[in-house]
C-alpha cells in the first residue's frame, strides 16, 4: 500500500489555510487546523486512493464526505499531496483527526502520518452516525527507529479497511496538529506487558490483591491466607474454577516455556485440579496431576507452552483452501494459539463430578523444563523412516563464507531503512552470524543504490542451489534485541534461466513460500512461527500455518528447527520431534531455494532501539537431505 502525503499548511493557498494560529506555550494543549475543510475547494487537495472506489467532495454539513464503493481496494481511503514535499509542525506533538461515519456500517477509520521511514497512526472505531477522533503521536512511531521529526513530516494516510461487499463512508471534520513536542499515546493499561521477576509469578514473597486479581466462579471461593498463600475451595457444582489474574495487564512469559503451579491438597479426601494459562489469543495447554493428590500432599501442575498434541491444518480438498482462516485454519487443538507474551490468567479447574475439594497454592512460578531435549541422532538424519541422502549441508566452519552456495544480495523488499551488506555476514567459531547495526550505507554494497541508515546480512541459494520435496533442518539462535524479525524460508526457483526472477520465483501453479521459521523478538527467543503462502500476496493470496510454535532449546541454547516436505504433505519438527503437518493436493511442488535474513519489524513488533543494536542470528548449520524414491522429482 502506497504511502499518502500530508498536506504543509505553509505552503498552501491562502484561502485554504486555517484562520487560527498556534496558541502561545502556555496553552495546556495548543492546537493548529492543517487545513480548513470548510474552505472552497478544499476538497481538491485529498486525493482518493483508488479512483474506481473512492469519492471525495466537500461536504453540506461542513468539513469533506468520503465514499468508498464496496471493491477489492485493500485500504481504500484518501492522501493530500503538500506542494513542497513534506510539512512543518514543530512543537506540536501529534496530528488529530475528527470524523464521523456518515453510512450504514460499522468502520475503523485510520489516521497515518510519516516522516521518511517512520511512521504513526491512530484510529477511530465508529458505528453508524457516531463520531470520534484518530491521533497520531510524533513520539509514539507504529513502525520506525525513531520518533517522527515533527519539522519534516512528508505523508498522511486516512483510509479504512478493505469492503469488497459493502459500500461505506464517512466525513472528515477536521485535522488539527496539537500537543506539545515529545508527547506520547496514553498508555492503556489492559495492554501493559510484565514480564515477573526471576519467572516469579505468585509466592509469598510476591503477593496478590485478592479483590483485583483472584476471580471464583460459579460457587468457587478464593482468598489470601495470613500466611501470604491462596486458599481455594469448589463446592462440586459444575463449571466452577478460580482465577488468578495479572494486576495490570499481562504477564509476558516469552522467555519461558512452561508455568509450575504448587498445589497442597487442603480437603479430607484424595482430589484433583487442572491448571490452564490465558491469553489474548486462546488458552494454553492443560497441566493434570496423573493420579488424585491425597490428602496434605504437595505437588507442581506443569503448565506446558508447547502443546502435547501436535497441530494439524485443516484443508478444503475440494477447494484446496482453509476453513477457520481467523483461527489459523488449525484443527481445534488445545494449546496451538495460546501467546506467552500476552497471558492474562491462570484458571484452576476441579474435574466435573468431584467432591467438595479444597487447595492451597503455595507459588505460581515460570520456567523452562529440566534436561537437553536433543536426541543423540539429531542432525545425522531426517526424524522419519525412509532411505535419505543428504543433498545440501553447511557447517560455517572456518572463516569464510563459501559463496559457491551462497549468496549475499538481493532486493529487500521489507524496509528501505536496511540494507544488505556483505559485512554483516560474519563467519567464525563454526557459526554463521546475520548481524543488523546501526549503519549507514548503501544496499548490496552498492554505491549506486539506495542509501541506508542501518545494515544487515543476508544468505540465499538462488542460481546456486534448489530442490523439490526433502527434509530441511536448521540449528539457530534467536536475537532478543527489539523489533527483530529473523527468518529461515524457500522460494520457488522453477523454469528456464531467462525468465524473469519474479516469475521463476511465483508462488501460483505450484509455486509456494515455505517459512520454516520466523521470530518476533517481542515474543521471546522460543516461539516462532510455521506456514506457508500461495497464489501470489495480493487479491488471491492464501496462507495456512500458525504463529505459536514453540521450540524447547538444547542445553547451549539453540534450537534446531525442521521441515519435512513430501508430495501433498508438509511437517514441522523441533528437536525431532514431530509439532504440526498439513496434507493437502495443494502443498508446493516448485522446486525451491533457501533463505537467511534479519529484518526489523515484522507483524508484530517493539519498536528498534538502535542503542541496543548490534544483534545477531546465529546459525550452526543448514542440512538438507532427500528421500531416494523422490531423487528425480527433486531435481534441480
Amino acid at each position: 500500500m502506497k504511502s499518502l502525503v500530508l498536506i504543509s499548511a505553509l505552503c498552501l493557498p491562502s484561502l485554504l489555510l486555517a484562520e487560527g494560529t498556534m496558541p502561545s506555550p502556555t496553552t495546556e494543549a495548543p492546537t493548529r487546523a492543517v487545513i480548513d475543510l470548510a474552505a472552497p475547494g478544499a476538497e481538491k487537495l485529498l486525493i482518493p486512493s483508488h479512483a474506481s472506489q473512492v469519492q471525495v467532495q466537500q461536504s453540506a454539513a461542513g468539513g469533506i464526505d468520503v465514499s468508498v464503493a464496496a471493491g477489492p481496494a485493500g485500504f481504500p481511503g484518501v492522501r493530500i499531496e503538500p506542494p513542497n514535499g513534506a510539512f512543518d509542525l514543530s512543537g506540536a506533538g501529534f496530528v488529530e483527526m475528527r470524523v464521523t461515519n456518515t453510512g450504514s456500517a460499522i468502520i475503523s477509520a485510520t489516521l497515518r502520518v510519516d516522516s521518511g521511514e517512520s511512521s504513526t497512526s491512530g484510529s477511530a472505531y465508529l458505528k453508524p452516525g457516531e463520531t470520534g477522533t484518530a491521533r497520531a503521536f510524533f513520539a509514539s512511531p507504529g513502525k520506525g527507529s525513531n520518533p517522527l521529526d515533527p519539522a519534516r513530516i512528508t505523508q498522511i494516510l486516512i483510509f479504512i479497511g478493505k469492503n469488497e461487499t459493502t459500500a461505506r463512508s464517512f466525513r472528515i471534520e477536521s485535522l488539527m496538529a496539537g500537543g506539545r513536542e515529545g508527547d506520547t499515546a496514553p498508555i492503556n493499561p489492559n495492554t501493559v506487558r510484565v514480564k515477573p521477576q526471576n519467572g516469579v509469578i505468585f509466592s509469598p514473597s510476591v503477593p496478590v490483591g485478592p479483590a483485583t486479581q483472584l476471580n471464583a466462579r460459579n460457587g468457587a471461593k478464593a482468598e489470601v491466607t495470613s500466611s501470604k498463600t491462596i486458599s481455594v475451595d469448589f463446592t462440586g457444582k459444575p463449571d466452577e474454577n478460580v482465577q488468578l489474574r495479572p494486576a495490570k495487564g499481562y504477564w509476558d512469559l516469552g522467555d519461558f516455556l512452561q508455568v509450575a503451579v504448587k498445589v497442597k491438597n487442603t480437603g479430607s479426601h484424595p482430589a484433583s485440579l487442572t491448571a490452564q494459562l490465558s491469553s489474548q489469543a486462546d488458552r494454553s495447554d492443560t497441566a493434570t496431576p496423573a493420579r488424585p493428590i491425597a490428602p496434605g500432599e504437595t505437588v507442581d501442575l506443569v503448565v506446558p507452552f508447547i502443546p502435547n498434541t501436535p497441530f494439524k491444518i485443516i484443508s478444503v480438498p475440494e477447494q484446496n483452501q482453509l476453513e477457520g482462516k481467523q483461527s489459523w485454519g488449525l484443527e481445534p487443538t488445545p494449546g496451538a494459539r495460546y501467546f506467552s507474551h500476552q497471558t492474562n490468567g491462570l484458571i484452576l479447574t476441579p474435574p466435573a463430578g468431584q467432591d467438595p475439594s479444597s487447595f492451597e497454592i503455595l507459588a505460581v512460578t515460570a520456567g523452562m523444563p529440566e534436561g537437553d531435549p536433543r536426541p543423540e541422532w539429531l542432525g545425522q538424519r531426517p526424524p522419519v523412516e525412509g532411505e535419505w541422502v543428504k543433498t545440501f549441508e553447511d557447517n560455517f566452519d572456518g572463516t569464510t563464507l563459501d559463496e559457491s552456495k551462497w549468496n549475499v544480495y538481493s532486493d529487500n523488499y521489507w524496509d528501505k531503512r536496511v540494507g544488505f551488506s556483505k559485512q554483516n555476514v560474519l563467519i567464525g567459531d563454526g557459526l554463521a552470524r546475520l548481524r543488523i547495526e546501526k549503519r549507514a550505507g548503501f544496499h548490496n554494497d552498492d554505491p549506486n543504490a539506495r542509501a541506508t541508515e542501518f545494515a544487515t546480512g543476508w544468505l540465499d541459494t538462488y542460481g546456486k542451489w534448489r530442490q523439490t520435496y526433502g527434509y530441511y533442518e536448521v540449528r539457530v539462535k534467536l536475537p532478543t534485541v527489539p523489533s527483530m524479525f529473523p527468518a529461515f524460508w524457500l522460494m520457488p526457483q522453477r523454469g528456464p534461466a531467462e525468465w524473469p526472477r519474479y516469475r521463476q520465483a511465483s508462488t501460483k501453479e505450484g509455486g509456494m513460500e515455505f517459512d520454516v521459521f520466523e521470530g518476533q523478538s517481542m515474543w521471546g527467543p522460543y516461539r516462532t512461527t510455521f506456514g506457508v503462502h500461495w497464489d501470489d500476496y495480493v487479491k488471491y493470496h492464501k496462507s495456512a500455518g500458525t504463529s505459536s510454535h514453540y521450540n524447547r532449546p538444547d542445553k547451549e541454547g539453540y534450537l534446531t528447527i525442521g521441515m519435512l516436505w513430501l508430495p501433498g504433505h508438509i511437517s514441522v519438527y523441533s528437536q525431532g520431534q514431530l509439532h504440526g503437518s498439513w496434507d493437502s493436493p495443494r502443498v508446493g511442488s516448485a522446486t525451491s531455494f533457501l533463505i537467511f535474513d534479519m529484518l526489523p519489524g515484522g507483524f508484530e513488533y517493539d519498536p528498534l532501539d538502535p542503542a541496543k543494536l548490534p544483534a545477531d542470528l546465529q546459525v550452526d548449520y543448514v542440512r538438507v537431505w532427500q528421500r531416494k524414491d523422490l531423487m528425480e522429482a527433486g531435481k534441480n
